[in-house]
């Protein structure tokens, strides 16, 4: 199973150098995840889903979204939530739709029924959650169910009614998990893996059975034929392990506590200016490249460049020397993830995508 990125925006706080504030869409065959939401993301996705269409040979369905997470509250992260809700609902939705953040232990005391009224973040995503549902994001205004759900990374709340649920995993064969990253605010790292596939059947190995055999060991039957017990599982190759992704949202240097294939990381600054990046709980391109070989990641891209870096050449650079595998995002990029050992990076142009090498 494949994992395709599309890369929406690469800039940090704001829109500049050309590049849009955060966004991205991860693609699997059973559906995709939006990753932030940054101001803008609505025409971003437009012309995303365009170039899609005449280039990149079929659609992106917004149906297929199955959840937004958000890695944090500040609002290049957050501020197109909104009218993008809206902007379905317009377009007909019905399926149902998720939107999942990180909040502090505090406000999910307070959430479950605490007394304490916790000191609360202006850019706490609870604070953005009730707006966005007073001003009428909510299933009876938008005609389609919209479940709003905080957590701490252990308890998960439905702010829908109160209750406390589990994390949940809205598309079959691919689980999300939260990560604590460490920023200026409640954050989190979002991990979407794919479930490890059955190995391919080997017809040539039955060429000489009846078709109702070939077809039971198929369907994965042991079966008795000719006096012997033919076992479903010598007819397939090992099991095909699963593929996963990390997004990290903003977050200083740190190990992750999980490993992945593909570390989509911040890179904020570089190494010169690790102290302005420690100052306010960035990374530096280094920085993202020695949390990839902790967390031991086969891929790194980076992203979320500061408005002071022209371009990412310097980034680029600075990362593989201490990283094997590495490449720099720019805005309407493309990155697939086919196995674990193989990454493609297709880079946007005015005809399309050209595959980098």
């Amino acid at each position: 199973m494949t994992i395709e990125i599309h890369v929406l925006g690469t800039s940090s706080a704001r829109p500049a150098q050309g590049r849009s504030v955060s966004g991205s869409i991860v693609e699997t065959q059973n559906g995709m995840f939006v990753v932030d939401c940054g101001e803008g993301f609505q025409n971003r996705l437009v012309n995303h889903r365009s170039a899609m269409k005449t280039h990149g040979g079929r659609r992106l369905k917004m149906s297929k979204v199955a959840a937004i997470l958000l890695t944090h509250g500040h609002l290049d992260h957050t501020w197109g939530v909104l009218p993008w809700l809206q902007t379905m609902a317009l377009d007909g939705r019905k399926d149902p739709l998720w939107v999942i953040g990180p909040t502090t232990s505090e406000v999910v005391d307070t959430l479950l029924g605490g007394e304490r009224e916790p000191e609360v973040s202006p850019s706490d995503l609870v604070i953005q959650y009730d707006m966005w549902i007073d001003l009428g994001a909510n299933s009876e205004t938008l005609g389609y169910d919209l479940t709003w759900v905080l957590g701490d990374g252990t308890r998960w709340v439905n702010m829908n009614d109160g209750s406390e649920i589990e994390l949940p995993q809205p598309m079959a064969d691919t689980t999300i998990s939260a990560h604590a990253t460490q920023h200026t605010v409640p954050s989190v790292a979002w991990k979407v893996s794919t479930a490890d596939r059955q190995g391919k059947f080997n017809r040539n190995a039955t060429q000489d059975l009846p078709l109702e055999i070939i077809s039971s060991l198929a369907a994965g039957n042991d079966c008795e034929y000719d006096g012997k017990l033919l076992k479903a599982a010598d007819y397939r190759s090992s099991i095909r392990p699963g593929i996963s992704v990390i997004i990290s949202g903003d977050t200083a240097e740190q190990a992750i506590d999980t490993e992945c294939d593909l570390l989509i990381h911040e890179a904020t600054f570089l190494e010169a200016h690790s102290d302005i990046a420690n100052e306010h709980l960035h990374s530096s391109a280094s920085g993202a490249a020695r949390t990839a070989l902790e967390c031991k990641a086969k891929h790194l891209a980076l992203t979320h460049y500061s408005a002071r870096l022209e371009n990412h050449t310097a980034s680029l650079a600075e990362a593989r020397e201490l990283h094997p595998s590495v490449v720099a995002l720019s805005d309407g990029d493309r990155l697939q993830l086919l196995d674990a050992n193989s990454l493609n990076h297709f880079i946007k142009s005015s005809e399309g995508w050209l595959q980098q090498d």
